[in-house]
């Protein structure tokens, strides 16, 4: 594969926020070139001075992503020069696992390898970014790159670099990769008084920047999905949405390729006068092709199906991500829901197969999912690992495809056995101390208990969704022709009726400790099931007023329709179309070019809700289910 090429790094004393420069010089021939390239954390590769490739596939410290590319159309006859610029990020985020700084590369040319990575590579620390600043954006998303001119800059001189120590096991990315598009250039307009600039709608992309400058200074871009009291809101708590540019007395010209931003607008801060010449994104999304609108639709659901297509697309890059601002991280239970989306708005499947085998990687030592992948001793929620078999059924459902069902047999198996030893004296799993985040979903009394639920605890969601789970994973045994696990789900349904049932209301409430309180999600988890009564399914068809209960949010509202539509399909059609028009219009006629994490917008979680969320496009799929009888 790579030959005789090694992992090298320029030094053997890497630090975080560190950005190294490896130079190769080949000879072209006419012949087709081939590259192969891994980095720790990301690289950018450029060829004669023009960008040509960029973008790694985060992999785990036991397994490592490689690119494959011809760059034969990148070639000029003759010498050819090539800088790769890598940068180490060096923290364990939502989505890399610190694993050492490095990266190997080979060039072949036909059968010959014409160029590779050893020790003998010449590198030296990057000229155009500024080191070792480690500014977050979020903790979840990591550090923001820093960049600075080069202009003028004296280059380090190159020498020799040094073998990393990285994992040797390889696998070639799994999917397509990204697409660059045209740029966006973001639209002048001025606000109380200060300038600011829209990209028109939400974008994701890369950040650039052409500005004239009448002396050495600072540039920040700061970008956000929406504006809050007259700017640019960047600054949301310790988080931190902007990229700095030092630059030159002069014209400078900067693109930032190592972390994707989101959202619709940018401001500009400087403390001296400067000329913005240009400032915008270069989009960047993964290459599908969309389905035909259905035609049966009308224009609102049309306009509702178009933006819920658009974030489902802004959304997907190397995985799944629950929003392209705050985290760009791929959680079981979003990407639930984005597959399900995915199979009636896109022709092609394969973005779903290989996330679901990526996530079966994502393991902690006991077993369970880590919160996302790749990532390492991150606060992991039980629920979301149990709906990982219930996803894997869909998929092999949807496509036919059982093919995945070995692949991901003993990650499904370790998940519900670790999740079944759980279970006390009262037959129920209970709720388990840090790093375990008994979460469901961001409803009263489905939010985690004091951040992360109270070991000794016991929830009606966790243990309605192992039954719930197990079905999906029956079926999956029966379709590979292999024994399902024996758990005892029968008494488990008793336990569930004698500790969360509540004769006075009919209602079953979310946990056995401290208030009652009635969600919608836990009752309809409880007829998913089998339990509940007619009363039950009144209320979850809100028929009830005196015994209202804490409604599902966008995220989980899918389980309330699913078991409306079972139960009485006349009402539910009718019910679920005109919820989700409510629900739906309602951000639309508030200016939503993507749709948002909670209807509570931005204001959510202390003004840190998210405006484009996966989870939230589910009107694809129920338009196809309940119109087009899909």
């Amino acid at each position: 594969m790579f030959e005789k090429a090694k992992w090298i790094w320029m030094s053997d004393s890497p630090r975080p926020d560190e950005y190294a420069d490896f130079f190769v010089d080949f000879d072209f021939d006419g012949s087709p070139v081939k590259m192969l390239i891994a980095a720790e954390t990301e690289y950018l590769v450029s060829l004669n001075g023009k960008v040509i490739l960029h973008g790694q596939y985060a992999g785990y410290p036991n397994e490592k992503y490689y690119d494959e590319d011809d760059i034969t159309s990148f070639c000029a006859k003759g010498k050819n020069s090539m800088t790769i610029t890598v940068r180490y990020e060096g923290i364990d985020t939502f989505t890399h696992i610190k694993d050492g700084a490095g990266v190997i590369f080979s060039i072949t040319s036909g059968d010959k390898q014409i160029a590779y990575s050893s020790e003998k590579t010449l590198s030296a620390p990057s000229i155009d970014y500024v080191p070792y600043v480690n500014r977050l954006i979020t903790k979840q998303l990591g550090s923001s790159p820093t960049m600075t001119s080069s202009k003028g800059s004296s280059v380090p001189s190159p020498k020799p670099s040094v073998e990393a120590k990285i994992s040797y096991n390889f696998k070639k990315r799994p999917i397509v990769r990204t697409e660059d598009l045209p740029p966006v250039s973001a639209r002048k307009f001025l606000l109380g008084g200060r300038t600011m600039y829209d990209l028109g709608c939400e974008e994701c992309g890369y950040i650039y920047l052409k500005v004239k400058c009448s002396k050495d200074t600072m540039v920040k871009v700061a970008y956000s999905e929406h504006i809050a009291d007259a700017y640019v809101k960047y600054l949301v708590g310790p988080r931190n949405f902007s990229v700095d540019f030092y630059c030159t007395e002069g014209e400078n010209r900067f693109v930032q390729y190592f972390v994707r931003m989101a959202g619709r607008y940018l401001e500009i801060h400087c403390k001296d006068d400067i000329e913005v010449i240009d400032v915008g994104v270069i989009p960047c999304l993964y290459p599908l092709t969309e389905k035909n609108i259905p035609a049966e639709l009308d224009p609102i659901e049309r306009r509702i199906y178009e933006v819920s297509v658009r974030t489902l697309r802004l959304c997907m890059h190397t995985h799944y991500e629950d929003c392209p601002w705050r985290e760009q991280s791929m959680y079981v239970v979003d990407s639930r829901n984005q597959m399900l989306c995915g199979y009636y708005a896109f022709e092609e499947s394969d973005f779903q197969r290989e996330s679901l085998i990526f996530m079966s990687k994502g393991r902690r030592p006991d077993g369970m999912f880590e919160i996302t992948c790749p990532a390492v001793d991150t606060p992991a929620i039980p629920f979301f690992s149990v709906m990982y078999p219930v996803a894997v059924c869909e998929y092999v459902e949807h496509t036919g495809d059982t093919s995945i069902i070995p692949i991901v047999m003993s990650a499904m198996c370790n998940m519900m056995d670790r999740l079944y030893s759980w279970i006390d004296g009262t037959g129920l799993i209970t709720n388990q101390p840090k790093p375990y985040w008994n979460f469901y979903e961001w409803s009263y009394g489905n939010e985690g208990k004091k951040g992360f639920g109270d070991a000794g605890t016991h929830d009606l969601v966790i243990n309605c969704a192992f039954v719930f789970a197990n079905e999906h994973l029956k079926k999956l045994c029966k379709i590979a022709n292999e024994k399902a696990p024996d758990y005892d789900t029968e008494s488990m349904r008793k336990a569930i009726v004698k500790n969360f049932y509540d004769k006075d209301t009919d209602l079953y409430f979310n946990c056995i400790e401290g208030d009652k309180t009635y969600g919608e999600l836990g009752n309809a988890f409880a007829m998913l099931i089998g339990l509940g009564t007619k009363t039950t399914l009144s209320a979850l068809k809100r028929e009830l007023p005196e015994t209202p209960l804490v409604p599902a949010t966008l995220s989980m509202i899918a389980y309330v329709y699913d078991v409306i539509l079972k139960e009485d399909p006349e009402f539910g059609k009718k019910f679920i179309l005109d919820d989700i028009r409510r629900n739906y219009y309602f951000m639309l006629s508030r200016g939503a070019t993507s749709f948002w994490e909670i209807l509570e917008g931005h204001y959510g979680f202390h003004e840190a809700g998210s405006l484009c969320h996966g989870w939230s496009a589910m009107p694809v799929y129920y338009y196809n289910k309940l119109i087009l009888g899909n």
